[in-house]
């Protein structure tokens, strides 16, 4: 190689060679684990462990959520199959006390609907004192 003056464009492309140098030392350093022994990564480690725990907290926190939105929408499929039971039974009750549905009730045990109103007995209570 000559001693000779360097052209613009062999100058733009050295920067870039260094670079790409650097990604592929960091790729390897981070592939190879080596930068977790170095000291600057060893004094933040108590911060990397805080971060890494507010990490764990959010996922926990998501998995709650979505199984508190899993019991939510079960209970609120059993309160509508409930809510339907209700209605029906309630409807069938009315249906019984319908006069008519009492009547045809107490035929079968041979009793008889009264015609006459109820009488209302009086007596005077020292009568029966006596």
């Amino acid at each position: 190689m000559k001693n000779r003056l360097a052209t613009p464009n062999e100058e733009q492309q050295a920067p870039a060679k260094k670079s790409r140098g650097r990604f592929s030392r960091l790729v390897t350093n981070v592939l190879s684990g080596e930068f977790l022994t170095k000291e600057s990564v060893t004094a933040h480690l108590p911060f990397v462990l805080y971060v890494c725990t507010f990490f764990l907290l959010s996922i926990y926190i998501g998995y709650v959520f979505e199984n508190t939105e899993r019991e939510k929408i079960r209970v609120e499929r059993q309160l509508q199959e409930l809510s339907a039971e209700y209605k029906t039974l309630k409807s069938e009750l009315e249906a019984k006390k319908q006069q008519s549905s009492v009547a045809q009730a107490i035929s079968s045990l041979g009793l008889v609907e009264p015609t006459a109103p109820p009488v209302i007995i009086e007596f005077d209570a020292k009568s029966i004192e006596e």
